[in-house]
């Protein structure tokens, strides 16, 4: 069963967010260089918290990303930690 995780980053920006992706190689529209096991990724900013929600097809391909390589790239582009919530997906659409 697939796994959502909500990413929130207190205090951080757009900009931050793509100096991220740009560091981990992910181009909006393409499917180059995103990590195997991803389903869905959307990000956008609520005041000064940039929230990042995913669906995973499971919680360990999450994990492997996080550690091999956002987790490096955070601490390059100088992004702060994240609070995570994980939740089990229920229904999504599409399929």
């Amino acid at each position: 069963m697939a796994t959502g995780f909500i990413l929130q980053f207190e205090n951080t920006n757009i900009a931050s967010y793509e100096a991220t992706t740009k560091e981990l190689g992910l181009r909006a529209g393409s499917n180059e260089n995103w990590p195997p096991g991803i389903v869905s990724h959307t990000a956008g900013v609520s005041g000064t918290t940039l929230c990042v929600v995913d669906v995973w097809e499971s919680e360990a391909a999450f994990g492997k990303y996080r550690e091999e390589r956002l987790g490096p790239a955070l601490v390059k582009t100088g992004m702060p930690t994240p609070k995570v919530t994980k939740f089990e997906i229920h229904n999504r659409f599409p399929q």
